[in-house]
């Protein structure tokens, strides 16, 4: 591994039909709200493994037992968790403090934002090792696809409005107001609406 004191949790819901990307269904459908869970996950698991510069961790909702992450587990070189809290703060901040006994550095990401590639995740495990406190990559919706740091900040991920166009700024007043200093890097779009699922598709045609 490139990076031995940096660990990646990648969250990840099971598709589970009616249970996933549901702000698409009305527009394309359950089957392939279902299907497109599924190869986000494995590309995800596919990028951040082929790579070979950090250990990765899957973050699983409901949880690790779930036989679909459990084929995961096997087909890829990760460790399981189950996902623990009850909200996605709680979820994300439970996971980052478990993980920071054990690396010095934890970079966390989503499924749903495939424009995301190793080149970016490399830039922010270079930065953490630089010294950065805290690394976010915003989304183009105002939220954000990765946020990276080297302490468990319980305060960003209290009072935040998930799902909203509120988060990235929420996060930018909360580490302004707590004086921790931050980086961020150029801005990358995510799958939550019927033209970001067409801007995928052609995304996954060109690769």
């Amino acid at each position: 591994m490139l990076y031995q004191d940096v660990v990646v949790l990648l969250f990840a819901k099971a598709p589970v039909e009616g249970e996933v990307n549901t702000r698409l269904i009305p527009d394309i459908g359950v089957k392939a709200a279902t299907k497109l869970q599924h190869d986000l996950i494995h590309d995800r698991l596919s990028m951040l493994t082929s790579a070979g510069l950090f250990d990765v961790r899957l973050l699983c909702a409901p949880d690790q037992s779930c036989e679909y992450f459990i084929q995961c587990g096997k087909q890829y070189p990760v460790t399981l968790y189950s996902q623990a809290g009850a909200d996605l703060g709680q979820r994300i901040h439970a996971g980052i403090s478990h993980a920071l006994n054990d690396y010095k550095y934890c970079i966390v990401i989503g499924t749903d934002a495939p424009s995301l590639d190793i080149d970016v995740l490399d830039q922010v495990a270079a930065r953490l090792q630089a010294g950065a406190e805290v690394v976010v990559v915003p989304a183009e919706d105002g939220g954000y696809v990765l946020i990276a740091m080297q302490q468990a900040y319980a305060f960003l991920f209290q009072d935040i409005s998930w799902g909203s166009a509120e988060v990235m700024q929420q996060t930018r007043n909360k580490l302004a107001k707590e004086n921790v200093s931050f980086e961020e890097l150029p801005e990358c779009w995510d799958v939550d609406r019927l033209e970001d699922y067409q801007r995928y598709l052609e995304l996954s045609n060109k690769n």
